[in-house]
């Protein structure tokens, strides 16, 4: 048994002491004391949710945004004794952007962190190359499963400044699932939107101001807007901590005679 069992973020409901959770759209938002909480939060959903669809489906397809402030979250997952039993052995593990011509790809921090320390098979590990067409290895892979559920299981997304989100804009049902241009992989909207279950992680800095940003960001060439992304047949969570909630307004002053 797990020295703690793990439970989902709903069950344990927080409201920020003095301040006032933001709206955020297209999902729920779960709001945490610390960064610290708010990656178990994230941690514990993810867990349950692997769980699940390898008992319903035999396997777990993961995509997982990267960025510098994600590396404590991927590390967590694996030293952490209540993910330890997290199935990776049955996980396909994804990148929703690459940028192939950059000196330090995305890819490799999935590699020093979960491919290096977790027992996931080496031809489970889905890392771009310009040889290779990742749309056509993702439907490869996701073609074993019944239609219906040939789609990605989990994604993570970073809540970037500006309001904006990893991934390409590209929608609708003439869209590719992956952009590939300009030497940029890039899941498009069409894909994360048919994600089960997806999570903006507002996490690192200038956070307060990238969540203000989300209900009127402009529209920027070629980026995704976070208030863009609307599951379809899935479920959206937003993760923030509480120091980015506004402070709630005090009740207006008592009037002198």
């Amino acid at each position: 048994m797990r020295d703690i069992e793990p439970r989902d973020s709903r069950e344990f409901p927080h409201s920020p002491n003095g301040r006032r959770k933001p709206a955020l759209p297209n999902g729920s938002v779960v709001v945490r004391r610390n960064a610290d909480e708010l990656m178990d939060a994230v941690a514990t959903d993810l867990f349950l949710h692997a769980c699940a669809c390898v008992r319903e489906f035999g396997d777990f397809q993961l995509a997982l945004g990267v960025w510098p402030d994600a590396e404590p979250l991927f590390l967590r997952l694996l030293y952490d004794p209540r993910f330890r039993e997290l199935p990776w052995r049955r996980t396909h593990l994804w990148i929703v952007e690459e940028r192939l011509d950059a000196p330090q790809p995305n890819f490799e921090l999935l590699r020093e962190t979960i491919v290096a320390q977790s027992d996931i098979p080496e031809e489970q590990v889905h890392q771009p190359n310009a040889n290779e067409d990742y749309e056509e290895q993702f439907k490869g892979v996701l073609g074993w499963r019944e239609k219906g559920q040939d789609r990605p299981d989990y994604i993570l997304l970073p809540l970037l400044p500006g309001g904006l989100t990893q991934g390409s804009p590209a929608s609708g049902t003439g869209a590719p699932l992956i952009d590939s241009a300009a030497g940029e992989i890039r899941m498009t909207r069409r894909l994360i939107e048919a994600t089960r279950f997806i999570s903006y992680l507002a996490l690192g800095t200038e956070m307060k101001a990238a969540i203000r940003a989300v209900p009127m960001a402009p529209m920027t060439a070629g980026k995704l807007l976070a208030r863009d992304v609307r599951p379809i047949g899935g479920e959206l969570r937003w993760y923030v901590e509480e120091d980015n909630c506004e402070v709630q307004p005090g009740p207006p002053p008592i009037p002198l005679e």
